[in-house]
């Protein structure tokens, strides 16, 4: 509820600097969105996850987490490149995508790295 309570709050302020300053409108806004993804991420969706997390099975808690964080990673990168393309930076939006994939890419090869080493040398065995 005190989500809706600060969103509504902050459009309402929004509205009134895009009246009175309409240059610094868009400054405001941009600044607004990352305290506020910065607000959701560590008094929401941290202490939520970190509950939940202890009800994990030890043996797929390292997948999950990993889960857990390609889904916050790709959702923060979905706002900051709608975010982006509103204010008509479209390249630098794609960028934002492809380094957040890139990313995501690199941290599960990493993570899979002992499974291709066992599940090739289980290859090369029966080769």
């Amino acid at each position: 509820m005190i989500v809706y309570i600060t969103i509504i709050i902050a459009f309402c302020l929004l509205q009134l600097v895009k009246e009175i300053y309409p240059k610094l409108h868009s400054l405001i806004y941009t600044i607004y969105i990352f305290l506020f993804l910065t607000y959701l991420t560590t008094s929401i969706i941290i202490p939520f996850i970190n509950q939940y997390i202890s009800s994990v099975p030890e043996a797929i808690l390292p997948i999950v987490k990993l889960l857990l964080f390609s889904v916050i990673l790709l959702f923060i990168s979905q706002i900051v490149e709608e975010l982006l393309e509103d204010y008509e930076y479209t390249s630098l939006a794609s960028l934002i995508t492809f380094t957040t994939k890139a990313i995501l890419l690199i941290v599960w090869l990493q993570h899979m790295k002992q499974f291709y080493e066992k599940f090739f040398s289980v290859m090369g065995l029966l080769s």
